[in-house]
């Protein structure tokens, strides 16, 4: 009988999860529309609107994180679905082409009240930007990172780390020369390598061999000089 209602809620926690990114991607399509009919008003491609060809920029990203994990148990999961925040620091070196790096990290709730899971990431992309001429700014991205997941219930842990590959893609709108906001999307291939175990002032690290992904939908914010 408790086998049962422990299905039934995992279940019922999954369609859950279906549904909120349901309603991300929708929010995702309306932003994009939005930005769109912006970039095809009058006046949307104004020339002071554009930032300067070579420059710095820094952005703040509030994103919906999606974990992907090999195989989770009904007896313990971690939700799919969290939310979190990046920040960013780019180097633009011509008007198409533009690195960046890129550091935060998304929580999420597990089957236990009393384990929490956080997913952290430094990764470093090279941009390809189209439109240069305008202040509606559509690119992809590719590039590499590292990657960290942890469980965490009072003093003790267990995080596993490892790298990955990354790619995405989004749009970023020029309200100024300084000033844009934009939407972004990245999904990640990562290859989990070591574990460690902590309890207290005690760890333990051993190799691991395990697959994951994370994909990210964020609203950004970005101030270029």
């Amino acid at each position: 009988m408790n086998r049962g209602n422990s299905k039934k809620t995992a279940a019922a926690k999954r369609n859950a999860a279906g549904k909120r990114n349901a309603a991300a991607r929708r929010v995702a399509i309306a932003l994009a529309a939005f930005a769109l009919c912006m970039s095809l008003a009058p006046g949307a491609a104004r020339a002071e609107a554009v930032e300067d060809e070579k420059g710095f920029s820094l952005g703040l990203k509030f994103v919906g994180a999606s974990l992907h994990a090999d195989e989770q148990s009904d007896a313990f999961y971690i939700e799919d679905d969290g939310g979190g925040v990046q920040l960013d620091f780019g180097y633009r070196c011509n008007p198409v082409f533009m690195l960046e790096i890129v550091a935060g990290g998304s929580n999420h709730d597990t089957s236990d009240p009393a384990i929490e899971a956080r997913m952290q990431s430094i990764q470093i992309f090279g941009y390809y930007r189209f439109m240069p001429e305008s202040a509606f700014r559509p690119y992809i991205k590719g590039g590499f990172g590292g990657y960290a997941v942890e469980l965490e219930s009072g003093s003790a842990s267990i995080r596993m780390d490892g790298g990955g590959v990354a790619f995405g893609g989004g749009f970023r709108y020029f309200l100024s020369p300084h000033f844009s906001f934009g939407v972004d999307f990245a999904y990640n291939m990562i290859q989990y390598d070591e574990a460690t175990l902590s309890l207290g002032e005690l760890s333990y690290e051993s190799s691991v061999d395990e697959n994951g992904g994370l994909t990210t939908l964020g609203l950004t914010f970005g101030y270029s000089f």
